[in-house]
C-alpha cells in the first residue's frame, strides 16, 4: 500500500475494539485509535466496503486515552485495550453486546445494562496458556502477537497473579537448561491457580512423552513453589503425572471445587462470584421444580443453585469435568444434584422420554456457542426460564435469535471478566411466550 497518510475523526469501536472512522465516506478501522481522537494513519489494507489503518499520529487525543503499563503492549496480543482507561472500557463493552443484538439478533432495543467491572482490573488472571518459541537454541514462553502465530515473549504479565509471572519465569529458565529431557514437541504451557486456595497447577501440551515419568528439576521447582500441587504432561493421546496431582482446588460462593487440568473454569475468580450472583439473581426459588445446567463444566452452577431447586441436572461433555462435578457434589455433600456425561443434544432427547420437566435451563456454552440440535431440543423441553451465560457476544445474538420465536429477552447483563481484553462475558434471562 501506498506511504501516503490521512486524517480521520474516530467516532465508534469494532467489535474488537479498533477505532472507527470515514475516508471519502467508506469506512476505515484504527487500531488503537479511541473514540473522539483525530489521528493520522496509513492505509494497510483496502477491502471494497472499508479500509484498514495503521495510526501514524495522534493528533487530538480522547481524555480516556491512558499510558499501557505494560513494556511488550501492544506487540503481545494478550490485551487489546491497556491503551483505553477502564471506564471507557466498560462503555465499549456495553456497547458492543448491544451491538451485536442488534445486528445478529435482531432485537431493536436490546435490554443491555451497563457492564459491571472490577476495581482493580489487573493481576486478576488465574488461567494462562502460553506457547512456545524456539530461536537460536533459545526456548521462548509468550502469547502470539496480535493476529499471527509468532510468540511474544513475556516476563512478566501484567493480567496473572505474581507469583504465576515468577513460575512462569522459573519454567522458561528450566526448559532453556532441561527442556530436552521434558519430551518432544512441547506446544503450550497452561499455568492454573486456585484463588482462595493458593494451589497451583501445570500443563504441559507435548507431541510425545518422554521414555520416563520424571519431572527435570522438579526439586528446585516445588522447593520454590510450595504451592505447587501438579505437574503433567499431556499428548493428543495420553497424559502423565510428573508430579502431585491432576487437578487444583477452588472455593467460590461457598462451594469447595476440584478443578481438573483439562476442564473450563472461568479464569477471573473475583468476577467469578458476581457471575455466580447474577445467574442466582436471573432464576426463581422453586423448592419442587427442576433446573438444567448444560454445559455445566465442573459444576459450579449447580451445585450453587441446587438449594433453590427440588433436582438438578448438569450435562458436560468434558469426561474429567463431569466427573469432578459428580466429586463435587459429594465434597459439598449435595445429593440432589445429578451429573450426566455426553452432549447435550444427545442427553436432552433421553431426560426428555423420562418425563424431566424443567422450569428453568441454564446455558453456558463454549465461545461456538449452542448447536443448532441443543437449541432445538431446549426448545422442545421448553423451560420456563432460560439464564444463557455467554462469553461471545455473536454466537450469544446468534441463539437468543433462534429462541426468540418462544422466547423473550428480557436482561443482558454484560459482566466484565477479561480486563485490558476486548472480551465481554454476558448473562441473558429469558423468559418463554405465554
Amino acid at each position: 500500500m501506498s506511504e501516503s497518510t490521512w486524517i480521520t475523526q474516530i467516532y465508534d469501536y469494532s467489535h474488537n475494539g479498533a477505532g472507527v472512522g470515514k475516508l471519502d465516506g467508506k469506512t476505515v478501522f484504527v487500531h488503537h485509535a479511541l473514540r473522539g481522537e483525530t489521528v493520522r494513519f496509513r492505509i494497510v489494507q483496502e477491502k471494497r466496503d472499508y479500509l484498514q489503518g495503521e495510526m501514524v499520529e495522534i493528533l487530538a487525543p480522547a481524555p480516556w486515552r491512558v499510558s499501557p503499563p505494560c513494556p511488550s503492549y501492544p506487540d503481545c496480543g494478550g490485551c487489546q485495550l491497556q491503551h483505553m482507561d477502564y471506564e471507557e472500557q466498560l462503555y465499549f463493552k456495553r456497547k458492543r453486546v448491544a451491538a451485536a443484538l442488534r445486528r445478529i439478533g435482531g432485537l431493536e432495543n436490546p435490554p443491555v445494562n451497563p457492564a459491571r467491572g472490577m476495581e482493580h482490573p489487573w493481576r486478576y488472571r488465574h488461567t494462562a496458556r502460553l506457547h512456545v518459541s524456539r530461536k537460536t537454541n533459545k526456548t521462548a514462553l509468550g502469547y502470539y502477537q496480535g493476529k499471527t502465530h509468532v510468540v511474544e515473549e513475556i516476563a512478566d504479565c501484567l493480567l496473572l497473579p505474581s507469583d504465576c509471572s515468577l513460575l512462569l519465569k522459573a519454567l522458561s529458565e528450566l526448559l532453556n537448561h532441561r527442556g530436552d529431557t521434558l519430551g518432544k514437541g512441547l506446544k503450550e504451557v497452561v499455568l492454573r491457580k486456585g484463588y482462595a486456595t493458593g494451589e497451583l497447577l501445570v500443563l504441559f501440551h507435548l507431541e510425545e512423552l518422554p521414555p520416563q515419568t520424571e519431572f527435570p528439576g522438579l526439586e528446585e521447582i516445588t522447593a520454590a513453589f510450595p504451592a505447587l500441587v501438579g505437574l503433567l504432561g499431556q499428548t493428543p493421546r495420553t497424559r502423565a503425572v510428573f508430579f502431585g496431582r491432576d487437578y487444583y482446588t477452588e472455593v467460590v460462593s461457598g462451594l469447595r471445587l476440584r478443578v481438573p487440568a483439562s476442564a473450563f473454569f472461568q479464569n477471573n475468580p473475583l468476577q467469578t462470584v458476581t457471575l455466580v450472583e447474577t445467574v442466582k439473581s436471573f432464576c426463581e426459588p422453586r423448592p419442587g421444580g427442576v433446573l438444567l445446567d448444560l454445559y455445566c463444566g465442573v459444576g459450579l452452577f449447580s451445585l450453587a443453585l441446587a438449594p433453590m431447586y427440588g433436582q438438578v441436572y448438569g450435562i458436560e461433555e468434558n469426561r474429567d469435568a463431569a466427573a469432578a462435578a459428580c466429586a463435587n457434589a459429594q465434597i459439598n455433600k449435595i445429593e440432589n444434584a445429578k451429573f450426566i456425561c455426553g452432549r447435550v443434544e444427545d442427553v436432552l432427547p433421553l431426560l426428555k422420554k423420562k418425563g424431566v420437566a424443567p422450569h428453568t435451563a441454564i446455558l453456558d456454552p463454549p465461545r461456538g456457542g449452542c448447536s443448532g440440535r441443543a437449541l432445538k431440543e431446549i426448545g422442545e423441553l421448553a423451560p420456563e426460564r432460560i439464564v444463557y451465560v455467554s462469553c461471545n457476544p455473536a454466537t450469544l445474538a446468534r441463539d437468543l435469535s433462534l429462541l426468540g420465536k418462544r422466547y423473550q429477552t428480557l436482561k443482558v447483563q454484560p459482566l466484565d471478566l477479561f480486563p485490558q481484553t476486548s472480551h465481554i462475558e454476558s448473562v441473558a434471562l429469558l423468559a418463554r411466550e405465554t
